[in-house]
């Protein structure tokens, strides 16, 4: 067979597979989840393993049941406490005054108009920006209408049911047979490189397992702290601290740029949810002392979490990961930017594999192997 001629069949067979993998896209979601799960609770697996009742030993397959109750009971008990609380706030803000809350925030618009002036940087335009502000705010309101998000629950429910069993029932064989993944992966790949993608595959599973489980702890330990400060220290409403540090937990899996996404959530459901309040006396003092303990948070992440998570688990220069995640956000959005780490992770270690011999490849990866 000529050169051309493998080419082109190399060529369809790649693009044949790319349609076959975004046709089933579902069941490749699911395959992918579960094998993230399956990576979070390998270590349990271990553990489990050494557990034995005098000469006899968990089996397997009870190990991976355990595993699957516990991931599932966490999952269960997380939506059973903070499910009632999300809905009582997207209520309370359903019936928010858009009108009154507008004049409410007249007062700050009119501190930035009078700095803008007295350093000849021109005016606010009140409406442009009032219009901008009322059709923001609508739109939020609208999103948090209680009656939306039931009716959006009540429609991808089927769907959920269908994606929990079948990622659980995926997620127990990966657990029972810690090599099947590989094996799915290794069905599509010729038989000259198994070995080769078996060992960049065993790299993955040890980068990923170590980045997911630390992400997850990462983002429990910045959600529990944010609670306290803001409930504990500020007097802020449990359901209001809760809902922000969560947001800001969750968020926060996108370095660098995650923070501040989350403070801007932060200050802005802060002040609508304390409208109320005076602007001048109790708003701007609670702000502040919110942004200080916002920080302070972010801060410990900072010193203690972030360095061993995004430069350690996946050896990247921390300049490098900052490009990566905007090239993602550019692409994906917020979606991408959740994704960029462990896609970017992978890539890395198939290219270092297999393309070392380029410069380019060889400078990004030289880490990995350390």
């Amino acid at each position: 067979m000529s050169k051309t001629w493998k080419i082109f069949l190399t060529s369809l067979l790649v693009v044949l597979l790319a349609l076959f993998f975004w046709y089933f896209k579902t069941i490749v979601i699911y395959v992918l989840v579960a094998g993230v799960i399956s990576l979070i609770g390998q270590p349990l697996m271990n553990l489990l393993a050494k557990v034995q009742f005098g000469r006899i030993k968990l089996p397997v397959s009870v190990r991976a049941i355990l595993v699957l109750i516990f991931f599932w009971g966490l999952i269960y008990g997380f939506i059973r406490i903070s499910l009632p609380i999300i809905f009582s706030q997207a209520e309370a803000i359903s019936n928010i005054n858009v009108k009154e809350l507008q004049e409410k925030i007249n007062d700050p618009l009119s501190i930035v108009d009078k700095t803008l002036k007295t350093y000849n940087l021109g005016g606010v335009d009140y409406d442009k920006l009032n219009n901008y502000v009322t059709d923001k705010l609508k739109q939020f309101i609208d999103i948090s209408d209680l009656s939306n998000i039931l009716s959006s629950l009540i429609r991808i429910v089927g769907e959920l049911l269908i994606a929990i069993f079948s990622i659980t029932f995926i997620t127990y064989f990966f657990l029972t047979d810690s090599n099947l993944f590989y094996k799915m992966i290794l069905f599509f790949v010729p038989d000259k490189y198994d070995d080769r993608f078996l060992k960049a595959l065993k790299q993955i599973q040890h980068l990923l397992s170590r980045y997911f489980i630390g992400v997850t702890l990462e983002s429990l330990l910045i959600t529990i702290l944010r609670t306290l400060g803001f409930t504990l220290i500020l007097g802020i409403d449990f359901k209001v601290s809760l809902i922000v540090s969560l947001f800001s937990g969750i968020i926060n899996v996108i370095p660098y740029v995650g923070n501040i996404i989350g403070y801007i959530f932060a200050v802005v459901y802060i002040y609508i949810t304390n409208v109320n309040l005076d602007f001048y006396n109790e708003i701007v003092p609670l702000l502040t002392y919110m942004t200080i303990i916002y920080y302070t948070v972010q801060l410990i992440d900072n010193i203690l979490f972030q360095p061993l998570i995004y430069a350690k688990s996946v050896k990247a220069h921390a300049l490098e990961i900052f490009l990566v995640i905007l090239m993602a956000g550019s692409v994906g959005g917020i979606l991408g930017m959740f994704l960029a780490i462990p896609t970017y992770t992978v890539l890395r270690v198939i290219a270092n594999e297999f393309f070392s011999q380029y410069k380019v490849v060889s400078e990004i990866t030289k880490n990995l192997d350390k």
